[in-house]
């Protein structure tokens, strides 16, 4: 993929979700997929997440129905992690989003990938 900042599409998902928690062990897949198409590739640049459960929440990025990365967000709090690593995913590649922990509450959700 090398050094395209600049160049390409942005890719933007995101989504606000009232999440009830059923354990690490049971991870919910969400309604938050990008499937990246034919002739192009894409990767992953940034995830933001803000949550008002009240125990960590745990969201996986999954590549083909394999977890890709985890992003642990603490109680009460919100992150921003800008990925100094890059995986390049050719076209094809389908990207989804799960989320596992314990309690209730909001979680916001906004991931950029940026197509090329």
């Amino acid at each position: 993929m090398g050094m395209f900042m600049g160049e390409g599409t942005p890719v933007l998902l995101h989504t606000i979700i009232e999440f009830e928690g059923k354990g690490f062990f049971n991870p919910q897949m969400l309604d938050l997929r990008y499937v990246v198409p034919a002739d192009r590739t894409t990767g992953m640049l940034y995830f933001r997440a803000g949550s008002t459960v009240s125990s960590l929440v745990n969201v996986s990025i999954l590549r083909n129905g394999q977890v890709l990365r985890y992003f642990p967000v603490a109680a009460d709090s919100a992150i921003h992690v800008s990925l100094a690593i890059v995986e390049e995913h050719s076209a094809g590649t389908v990207l989804d989003v799960c989320v596992a922990g314990e309690g209730s509450g909001l979680l916001i959700l906004d991931i950029g990938y940026l197509e090329v």
